[in-house]
């Protein structure tokens, strides 16, 4: 009898790909065998295989929200053939899509060929192809509750908090291989795995006027800018040593070391603000698929987690970030953060998959439903 096999359909961008990744290594550490579908020409196409799991590149298309585009459209349909031939090929006893048009033609061939899929939405509004999937799912696994008003047509809607590498070190440890000042407030600035060109301007700009309005107070700055920007950066910056600048920095250590972020609003890099119970100010990124960064942001704002200071309203930024030196007001935040974290959610995904299966096979054997 063949181990069970899942196929996870993700891609486009880290907010899709790492949570995927996650599910898959606690899938493996179950003996359950764990394949990837994705774009061709996406990151997924390196990402995954660097994780040691098989990885099937397809066309994916792109879905051009302002000027279709007809090649896109043919680039999609192709995909869908190769992703149809796949299925047929790996026979997955599941397949989940993470999001992100390049699950597109896994989840079309799944729904066409009536085999059991799964969706995931990380998002506060959910994208569109969990918005044109979630009916013929077997359910939605959701991140965020506020997604679930989106998706009142979905058959079942679970939700389970946002799977990330669940890594913490000692504040006191990641300061010290960070080169970090034990005391004192550490700002973490992260505009995700590439940098943010607005982050890298705006943030050192604040940092001088706050500076200068409360000296020491302020503590320490680590900003990740990104490898491509990370001289550019230097050069507009006078040599501070309490504002450290670098390229990358691993996860884990950065967040084990914060008191505070600023960041943009992926969904990603807020579970994992949560799960370090760090507060965040957030700058949503505008261009983001249907504003969906700044849904989430909204929505950790509502929480109390954190506060969104929108790009035209940036020169708030110094208010704000000196309301969170106040260490009352990010114990505060830091409490609602944690209220918020995904601690477990790749163990409560495979619980599901476990679940929505065997009631699946039932029905099918009742003649009730089809695999």
């Amino acid at each position: 009898m063949r181990r069970r096999y899942y196929l996870f359909a993700t891609g486009g961008s880290g907010g899709h790909i790492y949570p995927a990744l996650a599910v898959a290594a606690a899938a493996q550490r179950r003996g359950i065998e764990v394949g990837f579908i994705g774009h061709a020409g996406g990151m997924e196409a390196s990402i995954v295989p660097d994780s040691n799991f098989d990885f099937y590149g397809v066309a994916a298309g792109k879905w051009q929200r302002g000027a279709p585009d007809p090649r896109q459209a043919l680039r999609a349909l192709w995909g869908l053939v190769e992703a149809s031939r796949l299925l047929k090929r790996l026979r997955p006893d599941l397949v989940v899509g993470f999001g992100g048009f390049a699950s597109f033609p896994a989840c079309f061939a799944s729904s066409l060929f009536n085999l059991p899929f799964v969706l995931h939405e990380g998002n506060a509004f959910p994208g569109r192809v969990t918005r044109w999937f979630a009916g013929r799912a077997l359910a939605v696994l959701t991140s965020q509750p506020e997604a679930a008003s989106k998706l009142q047509h979905a058959k079942r809607l679970e939700d389970v908090g946002f799977p990330i590498r669940e890594q913490r070190l000692s504040k006191e440890d990641a300061r010290r291989e960070l080169g970090l000042p034990q005391q004192g407030t550490v700002t973490l600035v992260l505009g995700g795995s590439q940098g943010s060109l607005t982050l890298n301007k705006e943030v050192p700009l604040a940092y001088r006027a706050l500076r200068e309005d409360v000296g020491r107070e302020l503590g320490t700055v680590l900003h990740c800018t990104g490898a491509r920007w990370l001289e550019s950066v230097r050069a507009s910056l006078p040599e501070d040593r309490r504002y450290l600048l670098k390229g990358y920095v691993e996860a884990t250590l950065a967040w084990s070391a914060a008191d505070l972020a600023i960041t943009r609003a992926g969904v990603s890099t807020l579970a994992e603000a949560a799960f370090h119970g760090v507060p965040v100010i957030m700058v949503p990124l505008p261009s983001a698929a249907e504003n969906h960064q700044r849904h989430n942001a909204q929505a950790v704002e509502a929480a109390a987690a954190g506060r969104m200071v929108e790009e035209p309203d940036l020169s708030e930024l110094p208010r704000v970030w000196r309301e969170f030196l106040d260490p009352e007001v990010r114990r505060s935040a830091a409490y609602a953060a944690k209220a918020r974290s995904p601690e477990g959610a790749a163990e409560q995904f495979l619980l599901l998959f476990d679940s929505l299966l065997t009631t699946s096979i039932a029905a099918a054997r009742a003649g009730k439903g089809a695999l």
